[in-house]
C-alpha cells in the first residue's frame, strides 16, 4: 500500500507541473505537505528521477505510442506514463509486472474508459524493449503487486 500511495502523490504532484506549470519544489511543497513521510519520499523520489531522465522517458512513450504524439494523450496519461517509465527505468527491484499493474489501476481511476487499455499496452511494449518483459500470467502480476505493497521505501 505504501508504494500505491507515495504513486499517487507523484501522479499528484506530476499533473501540477504538468497542468498548473508549477516548478517541482512548489508543487511538492502544495501536494506533500501533510502525508506521511514514507508516502512523500518515494513520490519525491518518481518526481526527481522523471525530471532527471524526461528526455529518454518522452522518447520512449512517443516511440511506443503507435499513432499517438506526446502533445495528443491527455495530461494525466502523460504522467502516468512517465511515472510507470521512471519505474521501469530506474528501479529494477520493483517487478516490471507490478509497475504496469499500478499505472493501469491508476489510469482506471484517474483517466478515461480506453486509457487502461491504452496504457497497459504501451508499457507492456516498452517494459520489453527495456528487458524487463511483464510475465504471462495474470496470477505472477497481483502476487508481485502484493508483495511490493508490502515493502516499505
Amino acid at each position: 500500500m505504501a508504494r500505491r500511495q507515495s504513486r499517487v502523490l507523484a501522479l499528484r504532484v506530476l499533473f501540477a507541473m504538468e497542468v498548473g506549470r508549477q516548478s517541482m519544489e512548489d508543487a511538492l511543497r502544495q501536494e506533500i505537505a501533510d502525508e506521511p513521510q514514507a508516502f512523500a519520499e518515494y513520490a519525491r523520489e518518481i518526481c526527481q528521477g522523471d525530471e532527471r531522465q524526461k528526455e529518454r522517458i518522452d522518447g520512449l512513450i512517443s516511440e511506443f505510442s503507435r499513432g499517438w504524439t506526446l502533445s495528443r494523450l491527455a495530461a494525466v496519461d502523460r504522467c502516468l506514463l512517465r511515472m510507470a517509465a521512471y519505474e521501469l527505468i530506474e528501479q529494477p527491484g520493483i517487478p516490471s509486472n507490478a509497475i504496469v499493474s499500478e499505472a493501469v489501476e491508476l489510469a482506471s481511476i484517474y483517466s478515461t474508459e480506453e486509457a487502461p487499455r491504452f496504457v497497459n499496452g504501451l508499457l507492456a511494449r516498452m517494459a520489453t524493449e527495456l528487458g524487463r518483459p511483464l510475465s504471462e500470467r495474470r496470477e505472477d502480476a497481483q502476487e508481485a503487486s502484493e508483495e511490493e505493497d508490502g515493502q516499505d521505501h
